[in-house]
């Protein structure tokens, strides 16, 4: 097995490049869709790599969960969906309200259901279809990292300035690469322990198919305690109390993307 998933990240045409700290900006996306490839059946592999060669921009499925991110305020034709990657909630919210909370914007909850119904909407080859793989396998990573479904404020964390280790950062990035870089591990390795790490009963617990209810979760760690941070200055005490919040909804992410794509490409 640990042979086969070396196998499934090794490039045919590429050199395996150095391991990077991971970041949830990128490396962190890669590992809940190495997760999620891991997972799923064959048949949606093969759809999956399908799809992909329609530009043959991605040779891999875990680089091209990076597209969405790549595309955003850079190229015009995708400028809708710069705000489909995260949903703002008020403070004293205690739950996610498509109505309130997406009324302005194309929130992240849009973003997955409108990709979702556009993948599965036919079985045709084309650039339509793979664009709506790429948004959605980011969506669902960007859904699952807490701080993408936090107060409007502050902009999910961006506005709250902290020290991270005794470097200046903001909440947003602490959690979206911070704390996981803390860890000092190849994306790689993490992604493969996580993996191995997800029991039949995380599974049956995870299974879902509501988006509105993935971002509650993820509000619902927020207001747990990722604004406890004292004068600003945050280290190991509050690494060690959200690192595990961090790696399950990596894992979450990862099964939960897995299921739908089994469901919409899987004949």
């Amino acid at each position: 097995m640990y042979l086969l998933l070396a196998l499934l990240f090794i490039s045919p045409s590429l050199e395996t490049p150095e391991p990077k700290p991971p970041r949830w900006g990128s490396d962190a996306h890669k590992m809940v869709c190495a997760i999620a490839w891991w997972e799923m059946e064959d048949t949606t592999r093969e759809a999956i790599q399908v799809l992909l060669a329609v530009d043959g921009r991605y040779e891999r499925f875990m680089e091209s969960c990076l597209w969405a991110d790549e595309v955003r305020g850079r190229e015009e034709q995708y400028d809708r969906w710069t705000t489909a990657h995260y949903v703002n909630l008020p403070r004293g919210a205690d739950a996610f309200d498509i109505e309130r909370d997406c009324a302005e914007t194309l929130c992240v909850v849009e973003g997955i259901l409108e990709s979702r119904t556009t993948l599965e909407a036919s079985g045709d080859i084309n650039r339509e279809r793979l664009d709506a793989l790429r948004f959605l396998s980011h969506f669902i990573g960007d859904i699952h990292q807490p701080m993408h479904a936090g107060y409007a404020d502050d902009r999910g964390g961006n506005d709250t300035r902290i020290s991270l280790f005794g470097r200046p950062t903001n909440l947003h990035a602490a959690w979206d690469y911070g704390l996981i870089e803390h860890a000092g591990r190849s994306w790689m390795d993490l992604a493969s322990d996580l993996y191995f790490d997800i029991s039949a009963a995380d599974r049956a617990e995870w299974a879902s198919d509501d988006p509105g209810s993935w971002s509650e979760e993820s509000f619902a760690i927020v207001l747990e305690g990722a604004y406890d941070i004292g004068d600003g200055e945050v280290g190991e005490a509050y690494y060690e109390r959200n690192i595990g919040h961090i790696e399950r909804r990596i894992q979450m992410a990862g099964v939960r993307l897995a299921d739908w794509l089994d469901e919409i490409l899987a004949p």
